[in-house]
């Protein structure tokens, strides 16, 4: 199951997300991951240890290029055993500059 949407944040940056139903997911799959990272990180004071041991678990935060809809879009990638989330900013269409107030947002369910 895949899930698409848009968001756009504002001034205090806080994230609209529409169909409004994406921000409860995203917020539940950006949640589990942070917990994750977050007790590793607590545990083993080390960033890159924490990351790794999420990583054995299923977690993983990536922001990178990554080939979406046919493009190579720069995006953040959440892992986790149950989904993955994947959100990018909207490109503007004159300058070819990202616009990082807004943009796009696709969860699929593994």
């Amino acid at each position: 199951m895949e899930n698409q949407g848009t968001w756009t944040k504002d001034e205090e940056g806080y994230m609209d997300f529409e169909p409004s139903e994406m921000q409860r997911m995203y917020e539940v799959v950006t949640d589990s991951y942070h917990q994750v990272y977050n007790q590793y990180l607590d545990e083993l004071d080390d960033d890159d240890e924490a990351y790794y041991k999420a990583l054995e678990d299923g977690y993983e935060m990536i922001t990178d290029y990554k080939l979406i809809n046919g493009a190579e879009e720069f995006a953040t990638t959440y892992t986790t055993p149950t989904h993955v989330l994947d959100i990018w900013y909207e490109t503007d269409a004159i300058t070819g500059k990202r616009v990082y107030d807004k943009g796009f947002i696709r969860i699929s369910r593994k």
